[in-house]
């Protein structure tokens, strides 16, 4: 038979035995996870001799496949994987460990890379100045204990950025041999692996993304590290590979000596890559004939009007069709037991109100848009109970599960609240206390949370070695399930008690909150600004009649027009800081944050897209202020998608109506009309309301 023409898991199979790579990609619903088990059992009843490693990327997923996949198969995550692999190699780890905290020289770009717009160039370099600025700001401080000076302004950078760029070098440079002096001095078995997201410098150790890093560095350093790795392992599957860093894949297909024959399989699919640390897509291993491609167009999962409505978001041609699932008496299910339906429910926008206050307009434009948006999906709802909303969390959903408060803090600060929200949060370790405590709340039936438990502590140098310990260690966590507690106290409880170890980010968070609490503390002129500001005037319009009219001591009207912006960004992060750290914002608002983002209930994400199928689905399709990195209107367009965003926004909508198995309800708030009408026209049914 013509190989192209065997069904998937065969194709790969014969592969397999031929030594080729390859890649499998399906879409959602297509059983690629089912699909790897049975390549497992296929190849090892051809061969039992084969020694078959599979790689997943979460505690949850490997132990679903290790309960899925029979026989002697080591099935780990990512950083299990290359974390046994890499341990022994302690040396070896201490002469590539600068590299996880050295920065790179600053190199500036010309002209052609602005489009020879001098204006643009100009603003683009200092912008780049001052990131990296700031990178050796944290540097400096973390490694040598030392301040920087202030980045320098725009204007003087301008005249002489060549002389800026060589003291900016100067300083990396003088940071980078300290880093590499420092580590040498240490002792090989001194670094090891925390278990957190953080790298530490004054540990030292890594964390997850360091162990990737770290792991990459060594098979590009030290050969042997791959003839090692090939003779253990004749097939490494890796499951939802879009979302394996680019360097592990690069690294498995190229670091492995030719004549080991080590075959490296994919498992997954490039339109689910929504995350930016992934590889995405396999392809160019693909142009470069390092993997072979198989195509599965199955869908065992939704409804033939979902899969037909789904497929017209897919950047890469493939077509999925309906694949009829066994049922548990052994006979087929029917094509008619799966039917479904999809339907647009939508409204217009309000109005948009012009008063001449670009601000204030754009402030006012932004809730009556939200409200109205929170009505129709309110409505929506009612006419539709029991259906699952996915969308990105807002106040609404927020107050409902748990976190409002929270949310509030990170609203009033930021205008993509959810994103800094999991940054912030797990900087300051607040997902290392919440994944301690959830594991607790899984004992005493569930043994792997208590062996996970108890290895997490042992790795940050708690002891266990008695029943009294046992006992202190149920007290201390008992004690965080008191939702009242404050937050961050809480965290500082775990740290006096040995429960975590205050990471060098963390530590670097609370230094730099200090330093600038305690410079707007001691500036007149913030004071006053503070002052007019919290009186109820605003704007920089009412601020300055106000200034006018009053004899102020620091502040002139020609002084506030100046420094209306940073005084503004400052009372903003001053609030945002006193809040965050405040003994009002509880434990349990935290703990609430961190279920919903780890579980599936009533409300959904955008970004929890990605799983198991949810039956009924209200998908609302609005930016709710994505606009910088999101246009699904783009989506509802015959063109092709040619930018990042517009591809990136497809991927995302294929992503969030490919859970639905039975019934998709998309709600989306439109701005005239004429949009209103583009979307219909994808749909079979829209109601107007």
């Amino acid at each position: 038979m013509d190989s192209q023409k065997l069904n998937p898991v065969d194709r790969i199979a014969e592969l397999v035995s031929g030594g080729g790579n390859f890649v499998l990609q399906g879409g959602a619903g297509s059983g690629k996870t089912e699909s790897l088990k049975r390549v497992v059992q296929k190849v090892l009843k051809a061969n039992p001799s084969l020694r078959i490693a599979c790689i997943t990327h979460t505690n949850k997923a490997a132990d679903e496949i290790a309960d899925r996949v029979s026989g002697d198969i080591k099935v780990s995550t990512i950083h299990s994987f290359l974390g046994e692999i890499i341990s022994p190699f302690k040396k070896n780890i201490q002469q590539v460990f600068p590299r996880l905290f050295e920065l790179p020289e600053f190199i500036a770009l010309g002209d052609e890379h602005y489009d020879g717009d001098e204006k643009v160039r100009k603003k683009g370099e200092h912008d780049r100045f001052k990131k990296v600025h700031g990178q050796l700001e944290k540097r400096r401080r973390t490694v040598l204990g030392e301040d920087t000076a202030k980045v320098t302004g725009k204007r003087d950078y301008d005249k002489e950025p060549n002389t800026y760029n060589m003291q900016l070098n100067g300083l990396i440079g003088e940071v980078n041999k300290e880093i590499r002096d420092v580590l040498a001095a240490r002792q090989p078995n001194e670094f090891f692996y925390n278990d957190t997201a953080f790298d530490n410098f004054s540990d030292p150790s890594y964390g997850h993304d360091g162990l990737i890093a770290l792991a990459c560095h060594l098979f590009e350093s030290f050969p042997l590290l791959g003839r090692i790795v090939s003779s253990r392992h004749d097939c490494i599957f890796i499951d939802e590979y879009q979302d394996t860093s680019a360097d592990v894949v690069r690294v498995l297909l190229r670091c492995l000596p030719e004549d080991a024959k080590t075959v490296i399989g994919l498992f997954g699919d490039s339109e689910q890559a929504i995350y930016s640390d992934g590889i995405g897509s396999a392809q160019s291993h693909i142009d470069a004939k390092e993997l072979i491609l198989v195509e599965k167009e199955d869908n065992y999962r939704c409804s033939p009007q979902v899969i037909d409505f789904s497929n017209k978001f897919r950047t890469d041609g493939l077509k999925q069709d309906v694949a009829l699932k066994s049922l548990d008496d052994g006979t087929l299910e029917t094509i008619e037991s799966r039917q479904g339906s999809v339907k647009l429910v939508y409204d217009l926008a309000p109005a948009e109100v012009d008063t001449g206050d670009k601000a204030e307009d754009r402030k006012t434009n932004t809730a009556l848009f939200r409200s109205a948006l929170d009505a129709l999906v309110e409505k929506t709802a009612s006419d539709y109970p029991g259906y699952v909303q996915l969308k990105l969390t807002n106040k609404s959903i927020a107050n409902d599960v748990g976190f409002g408060r929270l949310y509030q803090i990170f609203d009033d600060r930021y205008s993509e609240p959810r994103d800094r929200m999991r940054k912030t949060l797990d900087r300051l370790q607040f997902g290392e206390l919440v994944d301690l405590v959830t594991l607790y709340r899984g004992l005493p039936g569930d043994r792997r949370s208590y062996n996970r438990l108890i290895a997490k502590l042992r790795k940050r140098g708690f002891s266990i070695t008695s029943v009294a310990d046992k006992a202190k260690l149920d007290e201390m966590l008992h004690s965080f399930e008191s939702k009242d507690r404050a937050a961050y106290e809480a965290i500082e409880y775990a740290a006096e008690c040995g429960l975590l170890r205050i990471s060098d980010s963390h530590k670097a968070f609370v230094d730099r909150r200090n330093e600038l609490l305690s410079k707007l503390a001691g500036d007149p002129v913030f004071a006053e600004f503070e002052e007019i500001y919290r009186s109820g005037h605003r704007t920089k319009l009412q601020m300055s009649k106000e200034v006018a009219a009053t004899s102020m001591k620091h502040i002139s009207v020609e002084l506030l027009d100046r420094e209306y912006d940073d005084s503004l960004n400052g009372l903003k992060q001053k609030n945002f800081l006193d809040s965050l750290f405040s003994t009002k914002l509880p434990l349990g608002e935290i703990m609430a944050f961190y279920e919903y983002e780890d579980s599936e209930g009533e409300f959904s994400t955008m970004h929890k897209t990605k799983g198991t199928g949810i039956e009924n689905v209200l998908l609302v399709i609005d930016e709710y202020g994505w606009t910088t990195e999101y246009d699904f209107m783009s989506c509802f367009s015959k063109e092709n998608p040619q930018s990042r965003r517009e591809i990136a926004s497809r991927k995302l909508l294929y992503v969030a109506s490919s859970r639905t198995m039975k019934n998709l309800v998309c709600i989306r708030l439109m701005k005239s009309q004429e949009e209103a009408d583009q979307i219909a026209a994808f749909f079979p049914e829209a109601i107007k309301l």
